[in-house]
């Protein structure tokens, strides 16, 4: 019977059905979790500021591969990297793949693997289409697809947050991951969108106009790449630079524009690499096309004489003090170069009426006539001395043609349908720059020293090239030249007033669609707009370096802090929303127009920028009708 029994324990225990292994449940993620992911999330945005500073600063060239691309895909290697083991851990312990991360963050790990696929579609586009520059880098269908896969990444955290029922009672700290998020998502669209944002382009200060866009020097290589920008200077224009003999440094004009007036600037000195600016000149004129002397004790300058109204020919001491005159200033005398052996300066001149092109000793004696005819001018001096490369317009349009020292031998180099001027000899005497407008733009160009080969080196439509001949590196490696940052219409007060103005509002109604978001989700605690409102501030600052800004929008976030305090505004209760809606953008700009005036002044009427304050709190209030319609709360949000 004992047997029996014991026969029929053992059939019921076989027969029970096993327990299954316990798997961890999805859940909602840690604190760690949150923090981790709102830290790389940070840096990965960090990578596309550096990348967009990068490009406003002409650290770019005309390739995909650049040290700002491997610094964002760096990051986004780290993202997926971290998402990826902790799903796989997860997965590992017995979690179905579509539960191997906390809530929220799945759309975060698609996000990775889109932005890989994006980065992949974005080579393959700059192969066939050719790199983006200006406008059309933020607008780019791949880069619109990295935007969106950044989006998705960034949000975990809020997702997450949105996910949890207990998201009102945490402590501040454990709240920061999903404002972090919040900030993150307010700075992808600022960044694509900063050609109207008024910490990118302060389009209200007060700036002097001029009829000729601002110029800044850039360094290119000879075959076309690794173009770096080299000066930043704001309120003035970097241009006709020249390297010296030896390559050590390169030497330019700073010159301010002043409405009614001429220009009136220095002759500048910097290294190489763009560092160590000091001025050379002691009376500030204006000045044109400093070129140093092949011994490198003296630096050929042309500057505008204000009592005869004559452009003049002068050398100035290397070291820096005021020119010696070469000529006399009774007619337009402009310096285009010297002698390979340093003994004759090579210049063009009106004194016979036309535009011609002279030799004159560096003593001031012996002044000859090399070219006759129809205007010539812009001649540059082979360094064996054998040939000189100059443009004429005999044909009716510029074209560049070499001769012999004395003028003879006079035959046309480069063809083409186009206006090209302004040749410059390579060292070794095998190549030669020019500027061309066969772009429709002004560009750089190089050819053989046959004409043949010719090459854009420059390849950039957004910018234009100021009127001087580029200059070449002592190697023959690189060339120096100066280009407009920014398109002349911007010295137009409409332009300023019409894109300020809209560029006001599209950002006004996206921080506070942002905002906005954030209090219907519940992720939107005390100290959040100091934190979204300042860290924007500071990633945009970056862009075009305009850090004095940065105080006014911490104020700005905190004085938003000090009004979502006050209202505690809830989602239940219209009327808050309202006020907050209409409150914050007025506050952020209100702020903004006092950093303006308290850095550079305002540029826009009274009418204009206290107007668009206005507008921008409407802005926010219409949005607050978009978030809580008229007729109630509407349903909660759901991630």
């Amino acid at each position: 019977m004992l047997a029996n029994r014991a026969s029929t324990m053992a059939t019921q225990t076989s027969a029970r059905p096993s327990v299954p292994k316990s798997r961890p449940a999805r859940g909602h993620a840690s604190t760690r979790f949150d923090w981790a992911m709102a830290i790389l999330s940070t840096v990965l945005v960090g990578g596309f500021y550096l990348d967009l500073w990068a490009h406003a600063h002409g650290r770019t060239d005309n390739t995909f591969f650049t040290p700002w691309h491997a610094v964002l895909y760096s990051m986004l290697a780290a993202v997926g990297a971290f998402l990826s083991v902790t799903a796989w851990r997860r997965w590992h312990r017995g979690a179905p793949w579509w539960e191997s991360l906390p809530a929220g963050y799945g759309l975060s790990l698609v996000g990775v693997a889109l932005f890989a696929l994006g980065g992949g579609a974005d080579l393959i586009w700059h192969v066939l289409f050719g790199v983006e520059f200006s406008v059309d880098a933020l607008l780019s269908p791949t880069h619109l697809v990295l935007a969106c896969a950044g989006v998705l990444i960034v949000t975990g955290s809020l997702r997450s947050a949105w996910r949890d029922p207990a998201r009102g009672t945490r402590q501040w700290p454990a709240r920061i991951p999903a404002v972090l998020s919040l900030g993150l998502v307010l700075s992808i669209f600022t960044g694509f969108t900063q050609f109207v944002h008024p910490l990118v382009d302060p389009w209200a200060e007060a700036s002097p106009t001029s009829s000729t866009s601002q110029t800044e020097i850039y360094l290119v290589g000879a075959d076309g790449a690794r173009e770096t920008r080299l000066t930043i200077s704001r309120g003035a224009s970097d241009g006709s630079p020249a390297f010296s003999a030896g390559g050590a440094f390169i030497v330019f004009t700073r010159m301010r524009p002043i409405t009614g007036r001429d220009p009136i600037g220095d002759v500048f000195r910097m290294a190489a690499d763009g560092s160590d600016v000091t001025r050379l000149t002691r009376a500030s004129r204006w000045y044109l096309g400093p070129i140093p002397s092949p011994d490198g004790e003296s630096v050929g300058v042309t500057f505008f004489r204000a009592d005869t109204r004559k452009w003049t020919i002068g050398l100035l001491p290397a070291a820096g003090g005021d020119p010696r005159l070469l000529t006399d200033g009774r007619s337009n005398d402009i310096l285009d170069g010297f002698s390979p052996d340093g003994t004759r300066v090579l210049f063009h001149s009106d004194r016979d009426g036309e535009h011609q092109i002279y030799t004159i000793g560096v003593d001031g004696g012996g002044r000859t006539k090399v070219t006759s005819g129809s205007a010539n001018w812009g001649g540059s001096w082979s360094l064996d001395g054998r040939t000189i490369a100059f443009n004429s317009n005999r044909t009716g349009r510029l074209q560049i043609y070499t001769m012999s020292p004395d003028g003879s031998n006079q035959r046309r180099l480069i063809t083409s349908s186009a206006d090209d001027w302004l040749p410059s000899w390579s060292p070794e005497g095998t190549k030669i720059a020019f500027n061309s407008n066969r772009g429709g733009h002004t560009q750089v160009y190089v050819a053989h020293a046959d004409g043949t080969g010719q090459q854009n080196v420059v390849q950039n439509g957004g910018m234009q090239l100021d009127a001087w001949a580029p200059g070449w590196s002592a190697d023959g490696r690189q060339l120096v030249y100066a280009a407009s940052t920014n398109p002349p219409a911007d010295a137009t007060p409409f332009v300023r007033q019409a894109l300020g103005a809209a560029g006001i509002i599209v950002q006004a109604a996206l921080l506070i669609g942002i905002l906005l978001l954030g209090l219907r989700g519940g992720t939107l605690p005390v100290g959040s707009l100091t934190l979204i409102i300042g860290l924007n501030a500071v990633l945009l600052s970056v862009i075009q370096d305009q850090y004095r800004l940065i105080p006014g929008a911490i104020l700005a976030g905190v004085l938003g802090d000090i009004v979502l305090w006050r209202l505690k505004p809830r989602i239940a209760e219209r009327r808050s929303i309202r006020l907050f809606g209409a409150a914050i953008p007025v506050i952020v700009y209100a702020c903004y127009f006092l950093s303006l005036q308290v850095t550079t002044g305002i540029g826009w009427s009274i009418h204009l920028w206290l107007g668009t304050i206005v507008v921008a709190g409407v802005i926010g209030l219409l949005m607050s009708y978009l978030v809580v319609p008229p007729g109630g709360a509407g349903p909660p949000v759901r991630a």
